[in-house]
């Protein structure tokens, strides 16, 4: 297999190795696992390698011969997760029901990647491992905390790559790199076997070179009565589903975004550009120091407990930015985490009620001030900025404490060459619905390596 074999879409990897003679078959997974391990090797982002069989692959699955590698926040039943840690040989527990699911479809897992500690970050940043660049640009940040999945899709590694999305640790990677990540409505995906950071926040994501490959390897990770349900389990027939031409009711806050200038014009483009028929409604922007402040609480409290082990044992050599998450949850009052639980229904209520009762999907910024420097949100940088390293978060971490399901997707170029995306939002179980609005209207990756 040739390196640019690499970048095949999950449609053509399926093909070809369906095509093959046995003999052949395992000849491909050979050639892509070493292909795999030396641009891994070379970009820093994967944790650990495997030396998968093409006799493990399912005749006729949904993913059969597909090549993926996954956060190394799962339990591939071969490791325990190294969460971002160094790594130790504690005994694994059995594989992560995501990733059975995909194996069982005929994924192969070439690997586990690298991620920030415990997923405690908003950036690639990670003192137990080299820093990962962005591959479509060395001088910008990669988002986190799965910011190895970014990086192995963006270079073309694999086509998809499960994450996990506590606070925007899937979208805020997939936004920087060019990618279209989803954060399904909590519970859909099964998260035993993941690491938890918060679980009343965490949610199991894919990043994916496009909707079309992320709706696969969705499809794949539902159970089969729900799969049947949401998208079929066939990729031409998932093609054909996402592709179909609809009515788009859209409501939008990107109006109000306050984005730096480039930023809105690219965002403003995309909305006049939308094909009839459409409706776009323009809304008021949620009020997000509120939700963000009550999805901290919940943040910093679950994470307390979670991590207290970590906490008591390694508090010498945990990074920085777990401790910052880690930390205030034990001195927090309870009653403080109490009323933020409380609060979540009536505000997923009130939200619906205001921007999804007569609109299909909404709209949102997702970086309205654009990739930031890697430098801008690197901490001990001269050049390190709080407010950079804030924004990144700040239009993704409210729509996990409110339980609701969202995509982003990049829709053009800035000024500096660095992909703009936006985010939309959809009521809960409307993940087919994001991924055909994100086939349909995302900026192809390939023309993002072309900017």
């Amino acid at each position: 297999m040739s390196e640019p074999l690499l970048h095949l879409a999950v449609a053509d990897m399926r093909r070809n190795y369906a095509r093959a003679t046995p003999g052949e078959r395992a000849a491909l997974v050979a050639a892509q696992t070493a292909a795999f391990q030396r641009r891994a090797a070379d970009l820093h982002c994967a944790t650990r390698t495997y030396l998968p069989s093409s006799a493990s692959a399912l005749h006729g699955g949904l993913l059969e011969g597909v090549a993926l590698a996954h956060k190394d926040a799962f339990q591939t039943g071969k490791h325990a997760p190294g969460r971002g840690r160094p790594l130790r040989d504690d005994a694994p527990g059995p594989m992560a029901t995501a990733l059975r699911r995909l194996q069982d479809h005929g994924a192969f897992n070439l690997g586990a990647l690298a991620m920030a500690e415990h997923a405690c970050g908003a950036t690639a940043e990670n003192p137990h491992g080299p820093a990962l660049a962005n591959p479509l640009d060395a001088a910008a940040a990669v988002g986190g905390s799965s910011s190895g999945c970014a990086v192995a899709v963006a270079a073309g590694l694999v086509p998809a790559s499960l994450g996990t999305d506590t606070a925007g640790s899937v979208r805020m990677p997939a936004a920087t790199c060019g990618l279209v990540g989803l954060k399904p409505t909590p519970g859909l995906v099964p998260a035993e076997g993941v690491a938890a950071l918060a679980p009343t926040l965490d949610t199991v994501g894919v990043i994916a070179r496009s909707a079309l490959d992320g709706a696969c390897v969705y499809a794949a990770l539902l159970p089969a009565q729900a799969a049947a349900s949401a998208l079929p389990a066939d990729v031409a027939r998932i093609e054909q589903e996402l592709s179909r031409p609809r009515r788009w009711r859209l409501a939008s806050t990107l109006a109000t975004a306050g984005a730096r200038a480039d930023v809105a014009a690219v965002m403003s483009e995309f909305e006049l550009g939308l094909p009839d028929p459409r409706r776009i409604d323009s809304r008021p922007a949620p009020d997000l120091d509120r939700l963000n402040r009550l999805a901290q609480i919940v943040l910093h409290a679950e994470a307390a407990a979670v991590l207290a082990g970590s906490v008591r044992h390694d508090l010498a050599s945990l990074a920085p930015a777990t401790l910052s998450i880690a930390l205030p949850g034990w001195a927090m009052p309870a009653i403080w985490y109490r009323h933020a639980l409380s609060q979540i229904a009536p505000l997923r209520a009130s939200f619906l009620a205001t921007y999804l009762a007569d609109a299909d999907l909404l709209l949102t910024p997702c970086l309205p001030q654009g990739v930031p420097d890697r430098a801008a949100v690197t901490t001990g940088s001269p050049a390190f900025d709080p407010r950079a390293l804030a924004a990144l978060h700040r239009h993704h971490a409210y729509l996990n404490y409110l339980g609701l399901p969202a995509l982003v997707l990049p829709i053009g170029i800035d000024s500096q060459g660095r992909p703009v995306s936006v985010q939309a939002v959809g009521a809960p179980g409307s993940e087919a619905l994001l991924l055909a609005f994100a086939h349909q209207f995302a900026l192809p990756f390939s023309a993002i390596l072309q900017r």
